[in-house]
């Protein structure tokens, strides 16, 4: 029997994946859902025309009023919840596209959409070589196509994006030369017409940025906050109570550090403590660290909390792509679009900056801290954070929670992760402990602005303090801030998430365990928390 709404979010997704395919396909953009249709669509580069934009939002209302007339009368929870998240996923793509429009301000967009399409249509699985030249091939030649939509759309760079694009426009072009250089040798007469083409197209569209003078980035502050958090995540907590939730967690991660710090040394501080601090990791190399640490939480946890057949999904821990090594922090996940055993999840470490970008002691600072920090950044990204909930979600059979990730339970849930290592005895240094919390502390000063900067409830300057105190350079806190208000929204997701996974967790772990729980908060998908708290009543669990 065809069921409606699951007919209806078969029309959405393909219709995006036709739209968007390399944003569909990539973790990049969590604004889109991971339409799995995409994978037909490897030859493609998006489409960002502003006319095609227009259209996508007409349509993209069209499919709200849809939902609702099935929302209107229907009883069955499971169902509801399904509407609801579509619902909520068609607002976060409105947001995007009408309010923030990044579309017309940020360069990155088009370059990411660019270098990933390129490498999706190389590394992705194909049948055969045929396939994966012909689409290489065709997403190349979109390229310039690609560009002068950026041109056409952008009116004003913020500082921030505009670095930050020049950056990738450089490491791109270096990337394209190793990646698809081998193409053109092998194939000269199909590849070197239009990769000269692409690489013509990227130079132009350098030189344009160059010749842009960019915008600071505090006039590109977004007014999309509020309704990220009630539309798209589906919160139903007020903008003071997320506040409070922060500023609660905050006190509370400063008295633990400075417990620590008075037990560990008294004559330091905690901030001299954590910068001090060098772990003895032999004479591994930074990559083989992740390694082993990645393989070390897999076996822990199978006694921790969580099921076998979660924890065995593979994974490729590798150097960052050199096309994203100036947009990705130094430790992130790549996650696969399928379940298809053919493609990877990666777990990208950044170990030097692009070389234009770094210094020594830069690099030396980024080493330091990669090590200092790398029980906690491995079960952020891996086990049992961004990789097992991952691949958790790609092989639901329900295609909306499948295909639908929400960044406030994704960030959320790692953050919960992390925690995880202190709470089951995973790390028992009193130096770990301080690490874990000095993370934590930098999570609740970034909710706080988030939230404080937009509803009045800080100021710049308190801002800048809260980074500060957390161990940042005063530099470093104001690049950050930016960074912050130009994607509103997203930096709330950390503490919330958290907050959030552990109010269930204090209301029904104990009487299901901590396996169960984990596994019935995991394989319902990626959901609004009043949703999760309504499937975890209808289990009716005895005291």
């Amino acid at each position: 029997m065809k069921i409606p709404h699951i007919q209806l979010a078969s029309r959405y997704f393909d219709d995006l994946a036709g739209r968007f395919p390399v944003m569909c396909a990539s973790d990049e953009f969590h604004f889109l859902p991971r339409a799995q249709a995409a994978s037909e669509y490897y030859d493609r580069l998006d489409d960002l025309e502003g006319s095609t934009i227009e259209e996508c939002v007409d349509r993209l209302r069209s499919f709200k009023q849809e939902l609702a007339l099935l929302t209107a009368g229907e009883k069955d929870l499971e169902t509801l919840i399904d509407l609801d998240l579509l619902t909520a996923n068609v607002s976060g793509i409105l947001i995007e596209l009408e309010h923030n429009k990044s579309w017309r301000h940020n360069p990155l967009l088009y370059l990411k959409i660019a270098f990933i399409g390129i490498d999706h249509a190389l590394n992705k699985p194909a049948s055969h070589t045929r396939e994966r030249i012909h689409r290489t091939l065709k997403r190349i030649s979109a390229v310039p196509r690609l560009l002068n939509q950026a041109v056409d759309n952008i009116d004003g760079v913020p500082e921030t994006y505009h670095q930050a694009a020049r950056a990738m426009l450089h490491d791109g072009k270096q990337y394209l030369e190793q990646a698809v250089g081998g193409f053109c040798t092998q194939y000269p007469g199909l590849f070197s017409k239009d990769f000269q083409k692409a690489l013509a197209a990227l130079n132009d569209f350098d030189k344009y940025l160059e010749d842009i003078p960019p915008v600071p980035d505090r006039m590109f502050a977004m007014p999309s906050l509020e309704s990220s958090l009630k539309d798209h995540f589906l919160s139903v907590l007020s903008l003071d109570e997320v506040f409070q939730i922060a500023v609660d967690e905050w006190w509370e991660n400063l008295q633990q550090l400075e417990k620590i710090q008075s037990k560990i040394d008294p004559r330091k501080s905690w901030q001299d403590l954590y910068h001090d601090f060098c772990p003895d990791i032999g004479e591994i190399d930074t990559i083989a660290l992740y390694r082993r640490e990645t393989e070390l939480l897999r076996r822990f946890f199978r006694n921790h909390g969580f099921r076998e057949e979660d924890l065995c999904a593979s994974l490729e821990i590798t150097a960052t792509p050199y096309y994203l090594k100036s947009v990705r922090s130094a430790a992130s996940f790549g996650a696969a679009l399928s379940s298809d055993a053919g493609e990877k999840s990666f777990f990208f470490i950044t170990t030097r900056f692009p070389q234009q970008q770094s210094s020594a002691p830069e690099n030396d600072l980024l080493r330091k801290r990669l090590h200092r920090e790398y029980k906690f950044l491995t079960a952020h990204e891996t086990i049992p954070g961004h990789h097992l909930l991952d691949s958790i979600r790609r092989r639901l059979e329900n295609p909306v929670r499948r295909q639908i990730e929400s960044p406030l339970f994704y960030e959320g849930w790692a953050y919960y992760a992390e925690s995880l290592l202190t709470e089951q005895g995973y790390v028992q240094n009193p130096m770990e402990y301080l690490v874990d919390y000095k993370r934590r502390l930098w999570r609740s000063a970034r909710c706080q602005i988030d939230v404080g900067l937009h509803a009045g409830f800080l100021t710049l300057a308190d801002s800048v303090e809260l980074l500060l105190t957390a161990g940042f350079n005063r530099e470093e806190a104001q690049r950050q801030i930016y960074r912050f208000q130009l994607n509103p929204g997203y930096q709330l997701c950390y503490s919330l998430g958290r907050y959030e996974i552990m109010r269930l967790k204090k209301a029904y772990e104990n009487r299901m365990g901590s396996e169960q729980f984990h596994a019935f908060l995991l394989e319902g998908g990626e959901l609004p928390f009043h949703w999760i708290e309504k499937r975890f009543q209808a289990l009716n669990i005895k005291e």
